[in-house]
């Protein structure tokens, strides 16, 4: 009997949600061990009935303190629907659409597909408006935790840089697509910011991304840069390292090789594979761009840019379609002070802020020959599901949306036996381990979204929690002298009954076949299969949650390194002790995940970058004069 006789289904990367709904029964096992974990529901939008603190009267005024309440999606997409409703039923003055004239006149400064024009003329909110939104107050928290209010923008974008490395290590996703002909290809996949920092790893580009939604909501203008060419170049470009062998680090490049920050009448660069800026900016490379030849020849620059693509360095601009709509200027306007933040865009005032030449917009299309070329301004629109305010209507499972939550944990990083043979039973098994680390790490509201908000004590409460939790995996597996025992006999158990099932198929006794499944199904109720979970999650859990609570630790060093800083005399002296301890303790942190970063081999990137930040918390952990 060989393996694929036991398979009940035909061959498929199914992604992570699809093999967790496939475990079945077993939820009722991973529950009973994930209930300890502390992980809440979603917060909860606001509903119709406003209930106290919000009292009727203008639509904008109770839209505003909606949002104050809840900004996630649900809240957000409440808060939006209400307002329409309110201004509509009101008699208000109905939100501005743009006219032919102003269409057009738009259209000839950013490239608009005909899925653009529909979301940018709009005469009511649209479904992606509530995701647009949400995610403005997402990297709105994110610029406010940051605490650069007072900086000079030049210092701003440096903390806010520095920033999105720390919380976006460098991971590419590439994937293998098909092609119109029928045949396929590499694809390098960029998925819109808020994807990337829930995901916590991201390509170069995917950095770029996350850096100009940070910067929007830090009211600092950011650029592309790239060839003269890259206009038109779609993001899913795959770039060669200078070898010609292999691709570059952290790929997908797309056609740029840096992201700028414009700082008066000139543009700071940022190289996001190296997490730097770089030595000189746009102005002075133009005008003397051997200056850096030592730069771009330096072993450290790996991606793939060179001297010769730097002489031709172009900026062009990038902000998201919604951005552009007048309800979305007026939402800016009338929520201002409720909200904060940015949430539109004059497209004609962003690049007429900028030096000569003056930038061009990147808002290439899809392309028949590259599907999903990732734009910034559409990335989001078309990654998300239509459910989720997107415009993705495929078959859920076979999404790009699918895929991305299935590689936030592959169930290959997970320990299965060896002597557990049949495919359907080690699916099954993988999808119970990774629904316990979906329900403590992904399911929302997370640690890591906590994090990036700012909500750091939330975070680290949260985490100490699962720590104990999947720590009291490994404990039952220690004091269960049995352990080993149950889980072979399980084991023999399942190997047995899926070669029965796979011989009642073949013979087409479809009344063997039911009592074989009912038998199999009593099977994953034995005492081995918790053990087994346990053996196969509690490692990369307790790895999980002491990575994230370092990350913590680590963030809120970071904020007090900042105020010594910016700090002089008698208050530089005073805050100085207090931020050594915070970096002890962050490096603290890292170390004791250091010890426990083997359970995330499966995980590439992740214990580099931890290393990288717990070098920094090591240097600024010594004691200074």
């Amino acid at each position: 009997m060989t393996r694929n006789e036991n398979r009940p289904d035909p061959p498929s990367s199914r992604p992570l949600a699809a093999l967790v709904l496939f475990a079945g029964s077993l939820a009722v096992v991973a529950v009973a061990i994930i209930g300890a974990s502390g992980c809440g529901k979603a917060p909860k939008g606001a509903s119709s009935d406003d209930g106290p603190g919000i009292a009727p009267g203008d639509p904008w005024k109770t839209a505003g303190q909606r949002l104050k309440k809840d900004s996630d999606l649900v809240g957000v997409r409440t808060a939006l629907g209400g307002l329409a409703n309110d201004l509509n039923t009101q008699n208000k003055e109905p939100l501005p659409v743009l006219s032919d004239p102003e269409l057009a006149k738009l259209a000839e400064l950013v490239p608009l597909s005909a899925g653009d024009r529909e979301e940018v003329r709009s005469t009511t909110f649209t479904a992606h408006d509530s995701a647009y939104l949400a995610d403005c107050l997402y990297l709105r928290d994110a610029a406010r935790s940051l605490a650069l209010d007072g900086l000079p923008p030049e210092a701003k974008a440096e903390a806010a840089f520095a920033w999105v490395c720390r919380q976006v290590y460098l991971r590419p996703w590439v994937r293998l697509v098909g092609r119109p002909d029928g045949g396929s290809m590499a694809q390098g996949t960029a998925i819109p910011p808020t994807a990337v920092l829930r995901r916590g790893f991201g390509s170069g580009l995917e950095r770029m991304y996350v850096f100009l939604a940070l910067l929007q909501q830090l009211g600092l203008d950011g650029c592309l840069i790239g060839a003269p060419t890259a206009g038109t170049e779609p993001a899913g470009l795959l770039v060669p390292a200078p070898d010609k062998k292999s691709l570059v680090t952290g790929a997908p490049r797309g056609p740029f090789w840096a992201v700028g920050v414009r700082v008066g009448a000139d543009v700071k660069l940022f190289d996001p594979w190296r997490g730097q800026s770089f030595p000189v900016t746009l102005a002075q490379l133009k005008t003397n761009p051997d200056a850096a030849q030592a730069w771009f020849a330096d072993a450290a620059n790996v991606s793939g840019v060179t001297l010769d693509d730097a002489k031709k360095a172009t900026a062009f601009l990038a902000i998201p379609v919604n951005a552009l709509s007048p309800r979305m200027a007026t939402l800016d306007a009338k929520l201002k002070a409720d909200l904060g933040g940015k949430l539109a865009y004059n497209a004609r005032a962003l690049r007429d802020s900028f030096p000569d030449p003056k930038p061009a917009f990147w808002n290439p299309p899809d392309d028949p020959q590259f599907p999903n070329s990732f734009a910034y301004g559409w990335a989001a629109r078309a990654f998300l599901p239509n459910d989720l305010g997107g415009t993705d209507r495929g078959e859920p499972g076979r999404r790009l949306y699918d895929a991305y939550q299935a590689d936030q944990i592959p169930t290959t990083v997970f320990k299965l036996p060896d002597a557990l043979a049949p495919i359907p039973a080690r699916e099954r098994l993988g999808g119970g381990a990774a629904q316990m680390l979906v329900l403590s790490f992904i399911e929302l509201p997370n640690p890591r979204e906590r994090i990036q908000r700012g909500l750091f004590q939330d975070a680290a409460k949260d985490l100490v929690t699962k720590q104990e939790t999947f720590a009291s995996g490994l404990e039952r597996l220690r004091l269960n002298k049995d352990a080993d025992e149950q889980i072979g006999m399980w084991i023999d158990t399942a190997n047995e009954l899926y070669q029965e099932l796979g011989r009642a198929r073949l013979k087409k006794d479809a009344g063997a076949e039911t009592t074989v499944l009912a038998q199999i199904e009593n099977n994953w109720k034995h005492p081995g299969v918790r053990f087994l979970l346990d053996r196969s999650a509690a490692e990369v859990g307790l790895a999980e949650a002491m990575f994230l609570l370092a990350l913590c630790k680590h963030e809120l060093a970071e904020r007090g390194q900042g105020r010594v800083d910016r700090a002089t005399g008698t208050e530089l002296a005073r805050l100085r002790p207090d931020a050594i301890d915070s970096w002890k303790t962050a490096l603290s942190a890292w170390r004791t995940y250091e010890q426990l970063a083997s359970a995330h081999a499966g995980f590439p990137g992740r214990s580099a970058s931890a290393r990288a930040l717990a070098l920094r918390a090591e240097q600024l952990a010594k004691p200074r004069n």
